[in-house]
């Protein structure tokens, strides 16, 4: 599979700039290709110097602004995602989308088919990565034919239709009987399963084929609900606060704060910019029951799930300070 760079964006805005300096930054699975990119951009700019970011890339809310003022940069080209619903960099960033050059063949198409049969849909929705939004609207047409077809609007207008990001599924139907999401990995389709609380089918381009991953959703829905619970007595509670320049969210920290204190809980607060297992043990002591991570839902969930501890989303700890568990919150 390849990916449009959109190199004539890049260059258009290299020249608007005019920049001397580019930082250039790529999500992980982008990154492979980076140095070819520099090759055909010094190309057509040989009097531009092009750095290459080596630091990961969780989204456009890791935006690597400290980063371009060290290396004396002019300008981030940041690849791979649409700006970020909550923060916009200070730092003059132009965002690169990076379509991929996919289609829907029949053989997929029958396949979720075959999905929508099994579990009686009489309606779904559509949601995809950025990369693939490009066929969100032919796989509509193509399904509308069978059953009722939603594609939700995005928290703001420089993301398309039925995109979401990881901490942002507000493009995604709850109403729906079945959720259809179209992305590699399994992070998003994840949770477009424990949001919506629906059967999810993911449509894998990486691996070119269907997966029905609802036993996965439900295998980690009961994770997590073991996680809630025991943290639902815990006395002391250490709160998570990102330091990644999207990722940093004051006032949820003093909203998780107030509620738990609220609860007679004592709370202590850290600070950490690359979540880890080592950054829990350092600050762990016996007394401390459970944590909370309000950078970014993917942590608990993947990296942090079998800590030692309860590692709670902001979602999760919210169940505990309502007192209300019947409904699954994920991610806020």
């Amino acid at each position: 599979m390849s990916f449009d760079f959109d190199l004539d964006g890049v260059l258009e805005s290299v020249k608007k700039h005019g920049a001397k300096r580019v930082l250039l930054q790529f999500p992980d699975g982008l990154k492979p290709f980076s140095t070819e990119i520099v090759n055909k951009l010094e190309e057509r700019l040989p009097g531009v110097e092009f750095v290459i970011s080596g630091e990961h890339s969780y989204g456009s809310c890791d935006i690597a602004e400290d980063e371009a003022e060290l290396v004396s940069a002019d300008l981030i080209i940041h690849f791979g995602h649409s700006p970020y619903t909550w923060y916009f960099p200070k730092f003059p960033t132009t965002f690169i989308e990076v379509k991929a050059d996919f289609k829907m063949s029949e053989d997929l198409i029958n396949s979720l088919l075959s999905y929508i049969d099994k579990y009686s849909a009489k309606s779904v929705s559509i949601s995809s990565t950025l990369q693939y939004a490009n066929v969100i609207q032919e796989l509509r047409r193509r399904l509308e034919e069978k059953v009722k077809v939603y594609v939700g609007k995005p928290s703001i207008p420089v993301m398309k239709d039925g995109q979401i990001l990881g901490c942002d599924l507000k493009a995604v139907n709850i109403n729906a009987d079945l959720n259809v999401h179209v992305s590699g990995g399994m992070f998003h389709a994840l949770g477009v399963g424990l949001a919506t609380g629906k059967p999810t089918v993911k449509v894998d381009p990486d691996l070119n084929k269907v997966q029905d991953i609802s036993p996965e959703v439900y295998r980690v829905l009961k994770i997590r609900y073991a996680k809630v619970m025991e943290a639902m007595y815990a006395s002391n509670w250490i709160i998570v606060q990102g330091l990644k320049v999207g990722q940093n969210r004051p006032y949820m920290v003093k909203y998780l704060k107030r509620g738990l204190e609220s609860k007679n809980r004592k709370v202590y607060i850290i600070t950490s910019k690359l979540l880890t297992k080592d950054v829990l043990r350092n600050v762990d002591r016996s007394y401390i029951d459970a944590y909370v991570v309000t950078s970014c839902p993917r942590i608990p969930t993947d990296d942090l799930y079998d800590f030692e501890k309860p590692v709670l989303t902001p979602g999760e700890a919210k169940m505990i300070i309502n007192e209300k568990l019947d409904t699954y919150i994920f991610p806020w």
